[in-house]
């Protein structure tokens, strides 16, 4: 979906699941994903409205790193906006 190569586990040129000339993407899938997360994106969403782009900030407690959770759809608009589209979405493979 973001218009990079899909990397084979056995073909380990990176160590990231899709090469891309923007984005280091390490994909990871799930039976379930926790309930808290999905509340958190759920809360995030119904209080964004139509006008904010809904995003949950997550860290430990005591800790100085921020990870940002966000739908796949929503990065892929801001970064339509931030760089030319052919550049992204034309690039390699098709995952």
């Amino acid at each position: 979906m973001v218009g990079g190569e899909r990397i084979p586990v056995a073909d380990r040129r990176t160590p990231l699941d899709i090469d891309h000339p923007l984005l280091g993407s390490e994909c990871k899938y799930r039976n379930k994903i926790s309930k808290f997360l999905k509340d958190a994106m759920w809360q995030a969403v119904s209080g964004s409205g139509e006008d904010k782009v809904p995003v949950v900030v997550l860290g430990e407690k005591h800790g100085r790193e921020m990870l940002v959770l966000m739908r796949l759809e929503d990065l892929l608009d801001i970064l339509g906006e931030a760089v030319k589209e052919e550049d992204i979405f034309n690039y390699g493979g098709t995952d």
